[in-house]
């Protein structure tokens, strides 16, 4: 229900017009390309198929509608998340290998009169975070620039060096996160991870920052190559994943993943909440009943999807 609810936001903010709700998946919006006085682009959010029954513009993916409407960069960030592919053209999306926190970059350790600033540690402290948390992770917030209105949380490899971070919007913005221009292949949180203990992924920043010990997020549906390639290095013992009750096929494809290169796989299984939510406490007691991941496990879950 979560990914629908995204689609519709982003769908909302590139078509002028606000949706109608259809039969089953479809959502009927007036349609920008023919200006038709009634509502005759239907999109349906499960398939991404999108066709306007006056002027036949169509097309199979929701990347080709935001490309025609010409949508930001910040768009397709958000749509990739939640769809997990992106058929935008990379020259609109251009990566580079530089990466640096934002200018704008301000420190929310300490105290501070700043409007902005009291908005964003509310924002984390509502959250659950505590001050130690965003000492130990250097978060801070952009009050102007590109992530304006953003908390940042920076990521930083095994020598101290930045390899990411997150752009986290502490206000009622349609689009969550904001991705910097680099790849997302890396590994977030490498400094404080012990690779000589279990590992634990999970599916966001704030999840991992809950869990607390030795947690991996993942930003996505899948587990990047440098991450996995780095597991299997340092033959780690065992690893748990700890993904949200709607992310179960995210789970099975990645446990399929580690187990085909010989790594111990356990789960956690979540009914109602995230990590962030439910807390450290509550946390590591659903880690002590964690439950071994096989293949008999593995088609248990598929069934039930």
């Amino acid at each position: 229900m979560e990914k629908k609810q995204r689609l519709l936001s982003v769908l909302n903010a590139i078509i002028p017009t606000q949706g109608t709700s259809g039969a089953g998946d479809e959502i009927h919006y007036h349609c920008p390309f023919c200006n038709h006085h009634k509502k005759k682009l239907q999109i349906n959010i499960e398939t991404q198929q999108w066709h306007c029954w006056v002027c036949d513009a169509k097309g199979r993916s929701l990347f080709t509608l935001a490309k025609k409407l010409k949508a930001s960069k910040e768009v397709f960030d958000e749509l990739s998340q939640i769809i997990g592919n992106n058929n935008y053209s990379k020259s609109k999306t251009p990566k580079t290998s530089f990466l640096q926190i934002p200018e704008e970059f301000k420190t929310l350790v300490g105290e501070c009169d700043a409007i902005s600033f009291l908005h964003a540690k509310k924002y984390l402290l509502q959250r659950g975070l505590s001050e130690e948390d965003i000492q130990k992770y250097n978060i801070g917030y952009c009050q102007d620039g590109e992530y304006k209105s953003r908390i940042i949380v920076p990521s930083y490899d095994s020598m101290g060096k930045l390899n990411y971070f997150i752009a986290r919007s502490y206000y009622g913005s349609n689009f969550k996160y904001k991705n910097p221009p680099v790849p997302k292949d890396t590994i977030i949180f490498d400094l404080f991870i012990n690779w000589k203990m279990p590992i634990i992924l999970c599916e966001g920043i704030f999840d991992a920052i809950a869990i607390k010990r030795n947690a991996i997020p993942l930003l996505g549906k899948t587990i990047q190559s440098t991450l996995l390639q780095k597991m299997i290095k340092k033959r780690i013992s065992e690893v748990t994943i700890i993904l949200d009750s709607d992310a179960q096929d995210t789970m099975i494809n990645v446990s399929k993943k580690l187990i085909r290169y010989g790594l111990n796989v356990s789960r956690v299984s979540l009914e109602n909440g995230d990590p962030s939510d439910l807390g450290f406490k509550a946390m590591l007691d659903k880690v002590k009943h964690k439950i071994q991941v096989n293949d008999f496990d593995l088609i248990k879950q598929k069934m039930s999807l």
